[in-house]
């Protein structure tokens, strides 16, 4: 059986995005490994042997990912972009770049397709814990009004006056605790009616859950590459035209009230 590592970039939406080439790998006869400094618990495997026969990296352009693609065995490399004065010549067969013009999720898909020849869905192997129940509290909404980026978020007042406005419609806003653990992390998300927030790992995590979501990003392009590309997902982002016209900070042209909007005319909420 030949063994590989899937290696992924460091964030928490990266390994969840990352676990659906691990997953269909295996179910394509290979011993996976996926490398993530992530820890699941019950909701996905974790084996990060780096002694493996090829390996398949999301180049992020760290030295670490330079270190492993100069490690002589077969590399399979997924850039999200490229430029051949930085990374060199593409390989035929052995690298994939992405089309930004779709999901993570998707350009997943389609490079397993390309390099491996495998038509993958978006499952990634995740396994809900038997006593954990999806949606148990319908009306929780949760919150998340940060992110790894200042620049990804939505300003905190705003969020305030949201969960105002919850509140008076009879759902429960909760600001997203810390958790001490992912595993804890994932029951909570798991167990809410719906999630709002900023462009960030947790958004990603509800999104593959299968818990609504509204995701709050600084621009069109970036939330057609970085969106959470599993079901139930929508994004608002303000017009391009706004940024450019009238040279004002992005979440300053997303209001309260074009959330509540997005959230009422859609029944995202329900």
């Amino acid at each position: 059986m030949k063994k590989i590592a899937v290696v992924c970039a460091p964030g928490i939406g990266d390994a969840l995005i990352f676990h659906i080439a691990s997953h269909h790998l295996t179910l394509a006869g290979y011993k996976v490994s996926t490398i993530t400094p992530h820890d699941f618990g019950r909701w996905l495997p974790k084996e990060d042997d780096m002694d493996c026969d090829a390996i398949f990296l999301q180049h992020d352009n760290s030295q670490r990912a330079k270190e492993i693609h100069a490690i002589n065995k077969p590399i399979y490399t997924f850039y999200g972009s490229h430029n051949e004065q930085k990374h060199g010549p593409l390989k035929e067969g052995f690298d994939y770049v992405c089309d930004q013009s779709h999901t993570m999720v998707e350009n997943v898909q389609e490079a397993l397709k390309k390099l491996f020849n495998i038509n993958a869905t978006k499952e990634n192997g995740i396994v809900p814990p038997k006593e954990v129940i999806h949606r148990l509290h319908k009306k929780r909404v949760i919150i998340h009004a940060t992110s790894s980026s200042n620049e990804k978020n939505w300003p905190y007042p705003k969020f305030i006056k949201l969960a105002a406005w919850l509140n008076s419609e009879g759902y429960e806003p909760s600001f997203l605790p810390l958790f001490p653990t992912l595993d804890q992390l994932f029951a909570y998300i798991y167990e809410s009616g719906f999630f709002i927030g900023n462009d960030s790992g947790p958004g990603h995590i509800a999104s593959c859950l299968e818990i609504p979501n509204l995701i709050i990003g600084k621009s069109k392009k970036q939330m057609l590459f970085w969106r959470p590309g599993w079901p139930n997902n929508e994004v608002i982002y303000p017009p391009n035209w706004c940024s450019k016209i009238l040279k004002i900070n992005w979440n300053n042209l997303i209001t309260v009230n074009s959330v509540i909007k997005t959230l009422t005319n859609r029944t995202l909420i329900k």
